[in-house]
């Protein structure tokens, strides 16, 4: 597959990941799985990042968002918002083909 840029997508999730670190979440808990569903996209963004390993882990992220996050929670806003950021990234990346 073909190598795509996300490394302003992977600073945008960084920023939410910090955020939610200082908040200093208990094991187990919504934020704390958040988190590790944050780290492994900000992980797999490092290049070179494919769009099939991106697209997986940001599957696991919208999976895990419909079945244990509140829509109109804070926790909500942010993973609608790292999303809308992936898909802008996946856009520049087609728009520069």
């Amino acid at each position: 597959m073909r190598e795509v840029y996300f490394g302003e997508f992977r600073l945008i999730v960084i920023e939410h990941i910090r955020e939610i670190e200082t908040l200093n979440p208990q094991s187990h808990t919504t934020e704390w799985f958040l988190l590790k569903y944050l780290k492994r996209i900000a992980h797999n963004a490092n290049p070179p990042a494919t769009r099939g390993r991106m697209e997986n882990c940001m599957r696991g992220l919208i999976r895990y968002y419909v079945d244990n996050i509140e829509e109109k929670s804070l926790l909500g806003e942010r993973c609608r918002s790292i999303h809308a950021a992936y898909v802008h990234a996946l856009r520049i990346a087609r728009d520069e083909e």
